[in-house]
């Protein structure tokens, strides 16, 4: 999905699959909610590292600003 922008629609389907499987799976998953584990993924420290991990270099910034966009609608 990184060779999108955060806004193209096809991650921002991604995101919103993020959210119903949170929900689905643990607890429901607000926007805020939703929009504070986007802050946490980047926020740095071992989150940021294990996010980066899983999906490369940058994953995790890309992932909070694309459920940024999710969230606010910007």
């Amino acid at each position: 999905m990184m060779d999108k922008e955060p806004g193209d629609e096809a991650v921002q389907k991604q995101v919103e699959k993020l959210q119903n499987y949170i929900t689905d799976n643990f607890y429901t998953c607000t926007y805020k909610i939703l929009a504070y584990l986007g802050k946490m993924y980047a926020g740095g420290g071992s989150m940021t590292e294990n996010v980066d991990k899983a999906g490369g270099k940058g994953t995790a910034e890309f992932v909070e600003k694309a459920i940024e966009i999710y969230c606010t609608g910007k």
